[in-house]
């Protein structure tokens, strides 16, 4: 019989407390939100929770993943790399020397400034091992990416974590205030699940000024988003990971590459800093054909221009659709939105996800008030606002022209 979504609620994991839970935890909670939402709740605790596949008519705009998945060029050098699979990354057709050397030229740099990573949550993990511990806090913002929050917590480093702005961007002043003595900064821009930006000037002041003051503290700029960015005054951070020792910038391919499966992304900075990440990488924890399909992709820039506007356009109708409606979505600069729907997350995605739509995890401190939506294909895009408009009681024209 064919496992559904629907069906797998009425199954009990083994060693589950109570009928339908897992640790606790609803059934139906972990099938709408999926894994991600299950290992950012519970991160190295979790045991393994089984999480059904998509049904044919799901919508999963859950994980800000590209639903177009990586373009020609990427997909031709992963058939290409199949003769290779039997050998170690190191002694493929295109090793993962080959991929670092590639990288740094985009920066006009070497292969000594490039770790490659098992997507860029490697590169973040490894950076909280290098450089916290029990007296060395992490600083980060309130409502950021989780993980080195996670990390942090699991090796006894303190986390100081700084509320938001009121149009919910990072604090950069409190966060430099908080860096002084720190051990490592985590500076997401964009910044997920909030879609804010800062711009490169404004980073540049945050950095100088927190290496002046704090010359052993370390800053990791995440540019997970990067390409999705309109922003006039954002820029990459590069050029301040190769001015200034212990700060670097994570990049993944997961999320505009559309390789969010093949587990590849790098970390970049000075030779030295690199050196301190580089060690903590998993053996083999690139494949060679997750090397090989990156090389393809950055040979060929005009998908990317594709997708962003692909994305753009989305974007727009899914914001348009909010604040139409008088919601309130923050201006996002990524591939996902984070909107104020006045009610509890939890309780708007699972009524999404009984009806096929598949939305963003609890976010707090705004659990109880906004939740993040991946931004899918348009005609997704489509199905999902109808789907939004009907769960948070809101009129469309079609219901509007019935009455």
């Amino acid at each position: 019989m064919k496992t559904t979504r629907r069906s797998f609620l009425n199954l009990t994991p083994a060693g589950a407390g109570s009928p339908g839970t897992a640790g606790g935890l609803s059934l139906h909670a972990i099938s709408a939100r999926g894994r991600e939402a299950w290992e950012a709740e519970n991160g190295f605790r979790g045991a393994p929770v089984f999480v059904p596949p998509p049904e044919d008519d799901e919508v999963r705009i859950s994980s800000n993943e590209n639903p177009l998945g990586p373009g020609p060029s990427a997909v031709a050098a992963l058939r290409s790399a199949y003769g290779s699979i039997m050998r170690y990354p190191m002694n493929a057709q295109i090793s993962g020397t080959d991929l670092r050397r590639k990288i740094a030229e985009m920066y006009g740099a070497k292969a000594e400034n490039v770790t490659l990573s098992a997507g860029s949550g490697e590169i973040l993990r490894n950076a909280v091992r290098a450089y916290t511990g029990p007296g060395k806090a992490l600083v980060t913002a309130e409502c950021s990416y989780e993980s080195p929050v996670r990390t942090a917590r699991y090796f006894g480093a303190p986390v100081k974590a700084i509320p938001m702005m009121g149009d919910l961007g990072l604090d950069l002043d409190k966060m430099a205030g908080a860096a002084i003595g720190a051990g490592l900064v985590f500076l997401c821009n964009p910044n997920n699940p909030t879609g804010t930006v800062h711009s490169i000037a404004d980073v540049t002041d945050f950095v100088q000024f927190v290496k002046k003051e704090s010359p052993y503290t370390a800053i990791l700029l995440d540019e997970a988003y990067y390409d999705y960015v309109a922003h006039p005054g954002f820029d990459t951070g590069a050029p301040l990971a190769m001015e200034y020792r212990d700060v670097f910038v994570g990049r993944t391919f997961s999320k505009a590459f559309g390789m969010a499966g093949l587990r590849i992304g790098y970390g970049f900075g000075q030779a030295d800093t690199i050196a301190k990440i580089a060690p903590l990488a998993l053996t083999f924890g690139t494949s060679v054909l997750s090397i090989a399909a990156a090389m393809g992709s950055l040979e060929d820039p005009d998908y990317i221009k594709q997708e962003i506007k692909r994305n753009e356009a989305a974007r727009k109708l899914t914001h348009d659709f909010f604040s139409g409606h008088g919601l309130d979505p923050v201006p996002s600069n990524t591939n996902f939105i984070f909107v104020n729907i006045g009610r509890p997350a939890r309780e708007f995605r699972e009524a999404c996800a009984e009806r096929g739509i598949m939305v963003g995890r609890d976010f707090p401190p705004y659990e109880n008030s906004h939740v993040r939506i991946s931004i899918g294909t348009l005609e997704e895009m489509q199905r999902a606002t109808a789907v939004f408009a009907e769960v948070l009681g809101l009129a469309t024209a079609d219901n509007q022209q019935q009455q």
